[in-house]
């Protein structure tokens, strides 16, 4: 839409200054997609990284992967490969054999929509409704938790996990990752899984909402009104042209965004500091009890995680049957889980009193359900809602005063970043202007390309001194004495120092 509409304008034009005839818009595309290339490859020469977050590099936090259905694309006649295959989007034959390994060590049944332990329906692989109509059905993405994009696929069957555990940042590293559930999807789940997997309480985490794919595709999705009508080639280059668009509005603005995060935070850990301490003045709670039950004894056996996981999800259930669940059919289905869920946990609990001692039985499932205060042997005694208020409270004050500390490093990793661009750029001119090259992709240049490049690197070294400048600015406003130094390549907490800020900077 956007091509017809500067076409129409520049044939208007051409009419206005008396020429005649019309534009071809196809050939107007490929013409821009050829000049679109041409100039990322020069950037790419300048030491832009285009698909890069510069305050993750070279320690990245946290990646939130999700699908966007919405881009998907009709069935077109095969054409050739786009300019830019494989930079971007992944290739697909590349995520067919990953997908082909993941299939080859687990338990795969493309029957059953399998989401870890439960059935979902975005992860069944058997709905092919569209199959007749479409060639993708959709693109995933991985974010970094500033929103940058990183890297992205094309789905064909959904979402299901094997293609969300997929081949972004290499096999060895996807076997390192830990688990890490959106705040926003833990609310959905039962207590013991939010309380095991929910990013909240995940150490080391942060403020990590683990929702950023959200607002990138948000942006994205904006293409999917022609993008579905494109082909193969074509739907691969704009789609990769509008995320490094994306990503390079980020990275111009990358400095005022780590500033503005490190003042809310800084805020935000005062007001969870003062709802903690009201909350637990209203309970009357000493700080050894809230130590108590943010911690509690861990829980021994499998049979004692069993017990434990149904107790959590009934009692939960039954808090929402009246306070979030509205109409008849909604209760319902809560009712009927509950019963299930009982009769499950009625045969937990005999098994586990056949193997335990007299005193450390468990009532039946009535009465320990009936009983809020019921005092576990292996988990600490209270009212559960009561007790899951103070947890969330002291998780949310505890991942605000990590995420201070790790706004910190990021902005080292960034002060780092550019001052590494800035040196490649000084270092490659440098070798331009003494007429020595030792990268294959400039020895073929004649002294005019050279001559060229070295205007376009001075340009580049410009843009970054220029944001240096400007985030020496920002970060010495927001740290202040507490700035640790970006020259120390150790991770530092921020400290009370009196080293001179500028020195630092």
């Amino acid at each position: 839409m956007s091509r017809q509409a500067f076409v129409s304008m520049l044939e208007h034009r051409t009419k206005l200054f008396g020429r005649s005839g019309k534009i071809c818009g196809d050939t107007l595309q490929k013409s821009f997609l050829e000049w679109t290339y041409a100039k990322f490859e020069v950037e790419r020469l300048s030491q832009v990284q285009h698909f890069q977050c510069p305050s993750c590099t070279p320690s990245m936090l946290a990646v939130a992967v999700d699908g966007n259905r919405k881009l998907y694309r009709f069935k077109s006649q095969p054409g050739p490969c786009g300019f830019f295959d494989g930079v971007f989007l992944a290739k697909d034959a590349e995520v067919s054999s990953f997908v082909d390994y993941i299939h080859g060590t687990t338990r795969h049944n493309p029957a059953k929509g399998r989401y870890g332990s439960g059935q979902w329906s975005a992860a069944r692989e058997t709905a092919n409704k569209s199959a007749s109509k479409l060639d993708e059905e959709g693109v995933e993405v991985a974010v970094c938790r500033h929103g940058f994009l990183l890297k992205g696929l094309n789905m064909f069957r959904g979402e299901m996990q094997s293609r969300r555990s997929q081949r972004l940042r290499g096999l060895q590293n996807l076997l390192n990752m830990r688990p890490f559930l959106s705040i926003m999807h833990a609310k959905a789940h039962s207590w013991l899984c939010e309380l095991r997997w929910g990013g909240r309480n995940q150490k080391g985490a942060g403020n990590t909402i683990g929702e950023e794919v959200e607002q990138v595709n948000s942006f994205l999705s904006r293409a999917a009104i022609c993008s579905k009508y494109m082909s193969k080639a074509v739907r691969t280059d704009m789609l990769t042209i509008q995320a490094s668009g994306w990503n390079k509005r980020k990275a111009a603005n990358l400095e005022q965004t780590l500033a503005k995060r490190y003042m809310k935070t800084v805020q935000k850990i005062t007001e969870a500091t003062e709802n903690l301490e009201k909350l637990t003045a209203e309970l009357s709670l000493q700080d050894d009890q809230v130590q108590q039950w943010t911690t509690g004894t861990p829980i021994q056996n499998d049979l004692q995680k069993t017990i434990e996981g149904l107790y959590l999800s009934i009692k939960q259930r039954k808090y929402q049957l009246y306070r979030q669940s509205v109409g008849n059919e909604r209760r319902h289905k809560l009712r009927k889980k509950i019963v299930e869920e009982k009769k499950a946990l009625e045969d937990a609990i005999t098994e586990h009193n056949a193997v335990a001692g007299e005193a450390d039985k468990l009532p039946p499932p009535n009465e320990l359900l009936a009983e809020d205060n019921y005092s576990w042997k292996w988990e600490c005694h209270g009212d559960m809602v009561q007790k899951k208020k103070v947890y969330d409270k002291v998780m949310l004050l505890t991942r605000l005063k990590e995420e201070a500390v790790i706004l910190v490093h990021e902005v080292k990793q960034h002060w780092e970043y550019m001052r590494s661009v800035a040196g490649k750029i000084d270092y490659l001119s440098s070798q331009l202007s003494e007429g020595i090259t030792g990268q294959s992709s400039t020895e073929a240049l004649t002294e005019r390309g050279r001559e060229g490049l070295l205007c376009v690197l001075k340009k580049q070294l410009h843009k970054v001194k220029a944001q240096q400048a400007m985030a020496r600015i920002a970060y010495q406003y927001i740290l202040g004495q507490q700035t640790v130094s970006l020259d120390d390549s150790s991770e530092e907490q921020p400290s009370d120092s009196s080293s001179s800020t500028d020195e630092e900077l």
